[in-house]
């Protein structure tokens, strides 16, 4: 594993309890759960190491999982661990492209704070439209634009990087980050003929929009 890519894996690793933190599981709960069909087929894009995946196979042991990364030192952690359920299928892959995933497989799509890099979030729909099953669902869970303020020091006192690299690396992510608002996300959604059926928030900075295509 190269040294960028362990830090990448370690402050996953910190900072997943933050984002996916009992609010979340909440509106999981309440809001997801109850529209899936018994043994539902559930994907995410941009897996990371697993740790979402384990925690709804906890939560679903009857589902089949499958996890899409382009990051090896990712996937090699996400197969390591425990499943409640069946050990998911684990791919490698850019997910911002052509997904490898059959037309109309999909009951619930899921991807974590990795659409806002994408260059044409239009063409990224087609796609989740295209590999949703009959009244399938994508769920969006993903940062939401802060002032710069707010951004810098909320960023300083996040896990996942040693106490000296925090500002510059805040310095560095600052425009990654903070390029939807909410309103943006909505009115993606809604040009792409999303309808948003559940949403939360249940990080700060970041929002969980529950969709299917209209």
């Amino acid at each position: 594993m190269t040294q960028r890519g362990d830090r990448a894996l370690a402050r996953q690793l910190e900072r997943y309890y933050v984002r996916f933190n009992e609010d979340f599981w909440a509106f999981f709960a309440a809001e997801v759960e109850p529209l899936l069909p018994a043994g539902a087929v559930l994907t995410d894009l941009g897996c990371g190491p697993g740790l979402y995946l384990r925690d709804v196979s906890e939560r679903l042991p009857e589902a089949t999982l499958i996890g899409i990364d382009r990051g090896d030192d990712m996937l090699r952690h996400a197969r390591s661990l425990t499943y409640a359920g069946a050990t998911p299928t684990f791919e490698s892959g850019d997910v911002a492209g052509t997904l490898p995933l059959a037309d109309g497989s999909v009951d619930l799509l899921t991807i974590a704070a990795v659409m806002h890099t994408f260059v044409d979030p239009f063409a990224f729909l087609k796609e989740v439209r295209r590999v949703l099953a009959p009244g399938g669902l994508f769920l969006l869970y993903d940062w939401v634009r802060v002032g710069f303020r707010e951004y810098i020091e909320y960023r300083e006192k996040e896990a996942g990087d040693p106490v000296e690299a925090r500002y510059p690396r805040a310095l560095e992510l600052f425009s990654i980050h903070n390029k939807y608002t909410e309103a943006d996300w909505r009115w993606i959604f809604d040009e792409a003929r999303f309808l948003v059926v559940h949403e939360a928030r249940p990080y700060p900075r970041a929002i969980a929009l529950l969709a299917r295509p209209e």
